[in-house]
């Protein structure tokens, strides 16, 4: 009688260190992946905060025939932007309270050297991250009318701006948003490093 061979074969120790190195590359490069784009995310959150109050601000406007005036308080930290629906003129009534919203933690209005200005060349104002009608950080009184524009505190000036944000030294982080004065449209754009630049 002939006996069988056992054909029964398993992994070598080597191949077995082999695939477990490769494990570790593979999780060491979604690690760095991940933390870009947790710093992308925290500057999305911002740009789309700072959107929908300048949206919300307008929209209020038009439906209440309500001046409503928008501030960014660059100067704090965290940054913030508000907004209080004012009264009607001659009417007795008194301004809302404001309403008022934080950026999410370490992203503030800045403009990351290097970084120019969108397409709708509203300008920079140098390394600010508010520059609306050509000042750093705005106008004292900025406001949407009952028509949907964006106008000083005359309400008959309209203004057009640009609001950036990012994290410092992060230029991937990059995000800014338009203001057109005639119409109140808000436009949010997003730096892509390169040749493309900014991208709405």
């Amino acid at each position: 009688m002939r006996k069988r061979r056992s054909l029964e074969q398993g992994f070598t120790l080597l191949e077995a260190m082999i695939v477990v190195g490769i494990m570790f590359v593979l999780a060491g490069l979604a690690v760095i992946q991940s933390f870009g784009s947790l710093q992308g995310y925290q500057a999305n959150s911002a740009q789309d905060t700072v959107v929908s109050q300048l949206r919300v601000a307008r929209q209020l406007a038009i439906s209440q025939r309500r001046n409503v005036q928008v501030q960014f308080n660059t100067a704090a930290s965290p940054s913030t932007v508000s907004y209080t629906v004012l009264p009607r003129p001659n009417s007795g009534d008194v301004p809302s309270a404001p309403v008022t919203v934080i950026l999410p933690r370490q992203t503030s209005y800045m403009q990351e050297s290097g970084v120019g200005d969108t397409p709708m060349a509203f300008g920079t104002c140098g390394t600010a991250g508010v520059c609306i009608a050509g000042v750093s950080g705005g106008p004292a009184f900025m406001e949407f009318t009952s028509s949907g524009q964006f106008t000083d505190s005359t309400g008959v000036n309209t203004i057009n701006g640009t609001v950036f944000i990012g994290m410092a030294n992060h230029k991937n982080t990059a995000r800014a948003i338009t203001i057109m004065g005639a119409t109140g449209r808000v436009r949010p754009y997003t730096y892509v490093d390169g040749s493309t630049g900014w991208m709405e």
